[in-house]
C-alpha cells in the first residue's frame, strides 16, 4: 500500500534530475561562439566572423568590425591567443574526422570481449554457451539499453534469451547482472588507478574519497556474501526462506556465492573487463582531442570513468540523458584543463553515438529472429532434462497442455 502510495516518487525524481540538468546545460551552452573585448570587462559577445585581424560581432543588435588587438586575451602554452568560448556549431564543424575515425575503431573489440566475458561468468556457473550465441545476444543486449528506457533494458533482453538456451534459469539470469557489476566494479578500479598514475593527484582529490566510499561498500557486501561465517551469523538463509520468491532468491544467493569457488574465472572476467573498458577510455580520449579538446589520457580514463558510472545509476534519467552532460561540462571546464563547455557536451554526446553505431548490429538478431535457440539447441538441452527429479520431470494431469521441449526445468520450484 506504501509502496503504491509513494510509487510515483522515482520517476519524479528521475524526469525532474533529467529536466534541471538539460536547463543546466542551455544555460551554458551555445551554438554559437562568443568573445570578450578587453575595453567592456566580463561582457561577452556574440561572434559571426573570426578573421586573421579582426572579429565580426554582435554588439548591441548591430553587427561590428573589431580589430584583434581590442579582442581579451589569455595565456595558453606560453602564447597569448584571443579568449573564445566556442559553440557546438564550431566544435563539429572544426572536427579532425581522422582522429574521430580512429575512435570509432577503438571500440570494435569492445563488444567481441563482452561476449567472451559472458561465456566465462557463465562457466562459473557450469552454463556451457557457444561464443556466437553469446556475441549475438550481447550485440541485441547493447542495442537495448538504448532502445529500452534507463540503463538494464538490454541486460533484461539478453537474460530472458540467454535462459532459453540453459536449464538453470536463475543462474543464468543471475549471471548477466552479475556481469553487468563486473562491469561497474570495473570503472571503479580503472579510475583508481588512473588516479594513482595522473601527474595531478590533487585534482581528484575530490573523488577519491567517493571511490573509497564506493569500494568499501562493496567490499562489506563482498563480506557479507562470500564469507560464510557471516551469512550463518546474519541468518540470512532463514530469513531470505521467509520472504516471497525465497527459494529464488537462495539460488540468486547460491548463484553468487559460486564465484568465490572459481576464482580464477572471475580474475579471467576482470582482466577482460579492464580491457574493454581501457579501450572505451582511449576511444573517449581520442574523440576529445578530434574536437580540440585539452587534457591527458588519464583525465579520460578519471573523468570518462565516473560519467559512464553515472549512466549506470539506476536513479538516473534513461540512459543518464543530461547528467552525464552536465558531469562532463563540471569536469571538463575546470582548471587546468579549462575546455569549453561545448566541447564538454560534444565529447558526451559523441561518446554515445560511438556506443550506438556499434550496437546497431544488435537490431538484427530479433529482427532475424537469431535471439531465439534452434531446434537442435533445444534438443541439446534434452540430457539435462533426464537430471531432473522424477517428482518434477513426471507427466502433467490429464487435460493439461503439454510442455514444450526444453522448458521442463521452467516449472521446478525457484526457476518459475
Amino acid at each position: 500500500m506504501l509502496k503504491g502510495r509513494f510509487a510515483w516518487l522515482l520517476p519524479l525524481l528521475r524526469y525532474g534530475l533529467c529536466a534541471v540538468a538539460i536547463l543546466y546545460l542551455v544555460s551554458v551552452v551555445r551554438w554559437y561562439d562568443r568573445a570578450r573585448l578587453t575595453e567592456t570587462g566580463d561582457h561577452w559577445y556574440r561572434v559571426f566572423e573570426r578573421g586573421a585581424d579582426h572579429y565580426v560581432i554582435d554588439r548591441d543588435g548591430v553587427r561590428e568590425t573589431v580589430a584583434l588587438d581590442r579582442v581579451h586575451h589569455v595565456e595558453v602554452g606560453g602564447r597569448h591567443v584571443p579568449e573564445i568560448e566556442l559553440g557546438i556549431r564550431s566544435v563539429v564543424l572544426g572536427l579532425n574526422v581522422g582522429q574521430a575515425i580512429w575512435a570509432l575503431a577503438l571500440f570494435i573489440p569492445v563488444t567481441l570481449i563482452q561476449s567472451g566475458r559472458l561465456i566465462v561468468m557463465l562457466a562459473i556457473q557450469g552454463v556451457r554457451l557457444g561464443y556466437w550465441t553469446c556475441t549475438k545476444l550481447t550485440f541485441a543486449g547493447n542495442f537495448f539499453n538504448f532502445a529500452l528506457p534507463g540503463t538494464t533494458g538490454g541486460d533484461i533482453f539478453k537474460a530472458y534469451y540467454i535462459a532459453k538456451y540453459a536449464q538453470k534459469k536463475t543462474e543464468v539470469v543471475t549471471t548477466v547482472f552479475l556481469d553487468r557489476a563486473i562491469g561497474l566494479l570495473g570503472l571503479v578500479f580503472l579510475a583508481g588507478g588512473a588516479i594513482a598514475f595522473t601527474r595531478r593527484p590533487e585534482q581528484f582529490s575530490h573523488l577519491v574519497a567517493s571511490l573509497l566510499i564506493i569500494c568499501g561498500v562493496l567490499a562489506a557486501g563482498a563480506l557479507v556474501l562470500f564469507s560464510r561465517r557471516m551469512r550463518d551469523f546474519l541468518h540470512l538463509r532463514a530469513i531470505a526462506e521467509r520472504l516471497p520468491l525465497g527459494e529464488q532468491i537462495i539460488r540468486v544467493g547460491r548463484a553468487t556465492v559460486a564465484m568465490r569457488d572459481r576464482k580464477l574465472l572471475v580474475l579471467l572476467a576482470m582482466l577482460m573487463t579492464m580491457v574493454l573498458q581501457g579501450l572505451c577510455m582511449v576511444s573517449a580520449a581520442v574523440m576529445a582531442w578530434a574536437i580540440g579538446m585539452r587534457g591527458e589520457l588519464t583525465d579520460f580514463f578519471i573523468y570518462c570513468s565516473i560519467g559512464f558510472l553515472i549512466a549506470a545509476i539506476p536513479i538516473s534519467p534513461p540512459q543518464a540523458i543530461g547528467v552525464m552532460e552536465a558531469a562532463y561540462v563540471q569536469f571538463f571546464t575546470a582548471p587546468p584543463l579549462s575546455n569549453d563547455a561545448s566541447q564538454a557536451v560534444a565529447l558526451a554526446l559523441a561518446v554515445r553515438l560511438i556506443q550506438l553505431f556499434w550496437a546497431l548490429p544488435g537490431l538484427l538478431v530479433p529482427l532475424l529472429g537469431a535471439h531465439v535457440p534452434s531446434e537442435a539447441e533445444l534438443e541439446a538441452l534434452q540430457p539435462e532434462v533426464a537430471e531432473v527429479p522424477a517428482a518434477i520431470a513426471s507427466p502433467p494431469p490429464a487435460g493439461a497442455p503439454a510442455a514444450r521441449v526444453g522448458e521442463a526445468a521452467t516449472a521446478a520450484p525457484g526457476a518459475r
